[in-house]
């Protein structure tokens, strides 16, 4: 066993054991956190509760520095004559002609560069909507649908290229019963769309992606390790958002027959 995973991440020994610890150490921590984030819910803050004017937002000066640069590059291209939607298009297209373009150069760097740039470009759609005052139920749902149309044709590109298509399936697979879980959830009660605090969302996994594709270069084992580690935790948040659901559908299902008791009895 220990020498087929060192043979499928390309690594000596003392490599292979460092990612074999690193990968235990990581789920067991993360495991941790799933459990403590369960039994200590989060509490959302109560909706009458207004934000003191001018009070600082938090983080460091070049967190808020970095956010006001975007905001005011949002609001720049919010002036322009185009749509969120359209955005929303255009961030697709850009994603879809890096995936083409690294079928045909093979660069990891060229590819994990130019996905970084593509992708901050998809999230200025729901700023521009926020700044347009164009906000829509159907462009955030558009904006959804594109982001796993973009996730895919990531991962079909690496497999394509890299030709492990194992590990590539499981993390797609992991992705999208990930994005599908709480989009279920949606239907059978009312949920807090942030208040899913699981291990990988969709920004987290991109950017350990890109990450990687980055460092391939120089170090051969990194892309296949984080392969195979992006689809063990795609797949144990897939199973957080399951167990997280079931404790907000029974909490949800003991509300509402909590209420027809006390109906009852009145």
């Amino acid at each position: 066993m220990f020498e087929a995973f060192q043979e499928l991440i390309m690594a000596d020994a003392a490599t292979t054991r460092f990612a074999i610890g690193y990968i235990s150490c990581l789920l067991a921590l993360y495991a941790a956190s799933a459990v403590y984030a369960h039994a200590v819910p989060p509490r959302s803050a109560p909706k009458s509760v207004v934000k003191p004017a001018g009070k600082s937002e938090g983080g460091s000066r070049i967190q808020r520095t970095a956010k006001a640069v975007a905001v005011g590059f949002a609001h720049w291209v919010a002036s322009l004559n185009i749509t969120p939607n359209q955005i929303t298009f255009v961030g697709l297209a850009l994603v879809v002609f890096n995936c083409v373009f690294y079928a045909w150069h093979r660069d990891p760097f060229l590819f994990g560069t130019s996905l970084i740039v593509a992708y901050l470009f998809d999230t200025l759609d729901g700023v521009v909507a926020r700044a347009q005052g164009t906000s829509s139920k159907f462009g955030g749902y558009l904006d959804a649908v594109v982001d796993r149309y973009q996730e895919v044709a990531t991962y079909l590109v690496i497999g394509w290229v890299t030709q492990m298509w194992l590990p590539v399936f499981l993390v797609i697979t992991g992705s999208m019963l990930t994005s599908y879980n709480k989009a279920r959830a949606a239907i059978e009660i009312p949920v807090d769309n942030k208040g899913w605090p699981d291990l990988l969302g969709k920004p987290t996994r991109l950017f350990i992606l890109c990450v990687a594709l980055i460092g391939d270069a120089n170090l051969p084992w990194l892309l296949p390790f984080t392969l195979w580690s992006l689809a063990a935790m795609t797949h144990f948040t897939a199973l957080q958002r399951t167990f997280r659901s079931y404790l907000l559908i029974e909490a949800e299902s003991g509300a509402a027959s909590g209420v027809r008791t006390s109906g009852a009895r009145g």
